[in-house]
């Protein structure tokens, strides 16, 4: 059993199922409602689209592990005891493990790529696997870049879903064409989700990494809060929380114009509120306990507001 938790916690299982919900409600709560309405075959099937989301997972999983294994040593610090001796854990283990879901991902990529008619879309598998080698090797361990291919892999993970039935509608020409309009609003909703993805995730890295400084510190990570200092990087990251409530601001001002009561006091009491608190705990924040509640807030406000995306489906 203890085995089975190690295992479940190293992948990051809330990850993972925040990433699954993500992609189904994208394409149930905005796609299915708004783009194919009248006509349902439009959209691709439910087997290549659970492919697409099995990639994805895969990948983020292949990152965990590259991760854990390039921090063995900072995580000795950070996290003592999170590998304990399993052979699950071990530095071979790891590798042999990121290899394996990694090329398995790429191949299901590729194969969707075929499916497709777009061999553009199959390399962006390997590319994103590449891209998470490179940040667990070096650009995490540099101030801001780190935290800056994270946000970009987050906000990847709902435009993923809107570029693969983009190319799965242009298969039929004439049905790409009678859905230019309903493609463009769509369109929208895809930017402001993947924007709120990218800014809630780049805070939150942030934070984590002022979480972990004794490790990162030791072993000559460049984090932000190593070079800016906690004070100056709380700074910081309260303008990039305030920056992120003054978008969504704007969201419930069209909320409120289209009279989507509902969403609008959806956004302002579980969304709005919780990262106001989240500011006002940030500056009472002092040990390491206190940066990891304030990580595990900024879980649940993105949970929160991918939540919403049924909510919004309901208004559409």
């Amino acid at each position: 059993m203890k085995k089975a938790e190690s295992v479940l916690k190293m992948l990051r299982w809330q990850n993972l199922f925040i990433i699954i919900l993500t992609q189904f409600l994208l394409r149930y709560g905005i796609l299915n409602v708004f783009l194919f309405p009248d006509h349902p075959k439009m959209m691709s099937g439910l087997p290549d689209f659970s492919l697409l989301v099995a990639a994805t997972i895969l990948l983020a999983i292949g990152g965990y592990l590259i991760n854990d294994y390039f921090d063995i040593r900072i995580d000795s610090v950070n996290k003592p005891g999170r590998f304990g001796g399993s052979i699950a854990f071990r530095p071979k283990s790891l590798i042999l493990f990121h290899i394996v879901v990694n090329a398995v991902a790429v191949i299901i990529g590729f194969y969707l790529a075929y499916r497709l008619k777009s061999v553009n879309f199959g390399f962006i598998f390997p590319c994103i696997s590449m891209l998470l080698w490179f940040y667990s090797a070096r650009y995490k361990r540099m101030p801001v870049w780190g935290n800056v291919v994270v946000s970009l892999l987050s906000a990847l993970v709902v435009f993923m879903v809107w570029y693969f039935e983009f190319l799965h509608l242009r298969l039929n020409p004439s049905d790409f064409s009678g859905s230019i309009s309903a493609l463009s609003e769509t369109n929208h909703y895809f930017f402001a989700y993947g924007l709120f993805a990218f800014l809630v995730s780049f805070f939150r890295e942030i934070i984590k990494d002022m979480e972990d400084i004794p490790g990162d510190q030791a072993y000559g990570c460049r984090t932000l809060p190593i070079v800016l200092g906690i004070q100056k990087t709380k700074y910081v990251v309260t303008v990039l929380i305030v920056v992120t409530m003054l978008f969504l601001a704007f969201g419930q001002w069209t909320f409120l114009n289209r009279r989507w009561m509902l969403l609008f006091w959806y956004f302002l009491l579980v969304v709005q509120a919780p990262m106001a608190f989240l500011i006002y705990k940030l500056y009472l924040a002092k040990s390491k306990d206190d940066y990891h509640f304030l990580s595990n807030l900024c879980k649940l406000v993105m949970f929160a507001g991918i939540l919403a995306l049924q909510l919004l489906s309901s208004n559409l």
